[in-house]
């Protein structure tokens, strides 16, 4: 793509040969932000894929052969599966195995004696994502299946999962809450509920429900399309040269917040110290791979710290230090400022009214009482409290209205579950079948 955008302009042709740039970022911004949230993917989704894309139309500006290119990315590819895999041929149990050490030692730091509050909150986080990734670990590994521990040699691994899991349940609930908001990584788990939880369900699944215009992947699409656009367009008209950095700065706006700017801007800051250094071809490698490196630790914590390191590295890849560093920085900074006016503008006035049918759209699933659709229920009641925090931090008007329901549905649809977890392999008789239903459909 770089090679035909730039050889046009090069050549003598318009400036708006970059809107080829800008239809294939846009694409993969929007149809990689629906996967990444139909899936529920944890950081980055499709963040650093589109990093990368977009960056990668600069290249034809350090006069590199495509093909190239993707051949030293391959060797990356196939030898970090090499490397990553290694260890299976040792311990091939390791995964599930360290996931529940992680989370004990996790819940074993966490203060009992009530001091050092703000170290306490901090733990606690770090228990409740290693109890989500322990779960989760254990469902891929077969440990755990249909909200029950499976048969096997494995079943110690569970039951002290539980058991780290029931001494987190006893932090304090306000602690928990403040917590869950110290990442950008959402557990879905209650921590409360001392029970085995069902697994994810399949990707086919995923995407099949969230193949509706009320959904959240479908709207936050639409979203990301729209502003991701209109800014790179805007930027094209205004002369600016990079409208994938346009397009990587919407997008991180719309999937994460405005305040995830404050790291794009302090990561120009950083870019404009590492081109006044005027490395040198040594010196441009190692700042490199400490931007990755720093890139790759922050990316599952916090976006702003992430940003400060993708921001010079995508710099450099697209020959930015070949550059002079006053029309970088300035160029680079209305691009942002220009993303975060089409982002913000999105987000009142495209889709305003949506998030109340989306909440709706939630409640309208009756599964029956068989394995997949209890482990569906699971899914659409996490769904719906998610839901219900988002319309209540949007239109809590909304929120109050619904609120009484919210907690109806929530209260019925753990009772079926409860329900089918004590007796999975019974029959329901008649009598127990009718008090079920009586309570559904009151609630």
């Amino acid at each position: 793509m770089g090679t035909v955008v730039w050889g046009q302009i090069e050549a003598g042709s318009s400036h708006w040969w970059l809107l080829l740039t800008v239809a294939f970022a846009t694409t993969i911004a929007g149809v990689g932000v629906f996967v990444a949230n139909a899936l529920r993917l944890p950081p980055p989704g499709p963040w650093f894929i589109l990093l990368v894309a977009g960056a990668s139309t600069m290249t034809h500006r350090l006069d590199l052969n495509p093909v190239e290119v993707a051949a030293w990315a391959s060797v990356g590819v196939v030898s970090s599966i090499i490397v990553g895999m290694a260890p299976a041929l040792v311990r091939p149990h390791g995964p599930e195995e360290e996931a529940v050490d992680t989370l004990e030692a996790t819940v074993a730091a966490i203060p009992r004696d009530g001091r050092d509050a703000p170290l306490s909150v901090e733990r606690i986080h770090q228990a409740q994502t290693a109890l989500a990734h322990a779960w989760v670990t254990l469902g891929d590994a077969g440990v755990i299946h249909g909200g029950r521990i499976a048969p096997g040699g494995r079943r110690e691994l569970a039951e002290r999962t539980l058991a780290a899991q029931q001494a987190l349940a006893g932090a304090s609930t306000g602690a928990r809450a403040r917590a869950s908001q110290l990442a950008d990584t959402p557990t879905y788990l209650d921590v409360s509920r001392l029970r085995v939880p069902y697994t994810r369900p399949s990707i086919s699944y995923r995407l099949y429900r969230s193949a509706h215009r009320y959904s959240h992947a479908t709207m936050t699409a639409v979203k990301v399309f729209i502003a991701c656009l209109a800014a790179s367009v805007v930027g094209i008209a205004f002369g600016l040269d990079r409208p994938d950095w346009a397009i990587v700065s919407a997008l991180l706006i719309l999937q994460w917040g405005p305040d995830r700017l404050l790291g794009s801007v302090l990561g120009i800051g950083l870019f404009a110290g590492l081109h006044l250094l005027d490395l040198g071809p040594w010196g441009l490698l190692l700042a490199l791979a400490a931007c990755q490196f720093f890139a790759e630790i922050f990316v599952v914590r916090n976006y702003v710290l992430c940003v400060i390191a993708t921001t010079p590295l995508a710099l450099m890849m697209g020959n930015a230090l070949q550059l002079p560093l006053g029309e970088t920085v300035v160029s680079r900074t209305i691009e942002v400022l220009l993303s975060v006016i089409f982002a913000v503008g999105v987000l009142w006035v495209v889709l305003r009214d949506a998030e109340p049918a989306h909440h709706a759209r939630l409640l309208t699933a009756a599964p029956d009482d068989v394995l997949p659709q209890r482990r569906d229920l699971q899914f659409e009641l996490l769904s719906e409290r998610r839901a219900v925090q988002s319309l209540a931090a949007n239109l809590p008007e909304v929120a109050i209205e619904r609120r009484a329901t919210h907690l109806e549905v929530q209260a019925a649809g753990y009772a079926l579950l409860d329900r089918c977890n004590d007796r999975p392999d019974q029959r329901l008789p008649i009598g127990d079948i009718q008090a079920v239903a009586d309570r559904v459909s009151r609630d």
